[in-house]
């Protein structure tokens, strides 16, 4: 199955086939999601400003910073709830799963 996915990973990158449209794999697309909707905050802790919500799904990049529990980290696409990507923020780690990201071997 892996040898599968590397090999439909590599059409795509190289811009052939079917996968073409949805982009290749690769580091950048790895990171965390917001397991349960959640508030993207200014600082880390419910005492800072919240710069919106989170929804469950929308993807986060690696942390920055690790603090109480809580991690500095940004928005790596438009969220749900309209957050623009990029954006840096504050959210509670254990409300956060890792992504599920391709690499080419």
């Amino acid at each position: 199955m892996r040898k599968t996915i590397t090999a439909l990973a590599c059409i795509a990158a190289l811009g052939g086939g079917v996968l073409a449209s949805s982009g290749p794999a690769s580091a950048n697309s790895c990171g965390y999601q917001a397991k349960t909707t959640m508030h993207f905050r200014s600082g880390p802790g419910t005492g800072y400003t919240s710069w919106g919500l989170l929804r469950e799904g929308d993807r986060l990049g690696q942390p920055q910073e690790k603090r109480n529990g809580w991690w500095k980290t940004f928005t790596m696409d438009r969220t749900a709830s309209g957050i623009k990507s990029g954006k840096t923020g504050w959210v509670k780690a254990s409300y956060l799963r890792k992504s599920v990201c391709m690499q080419l071997d």
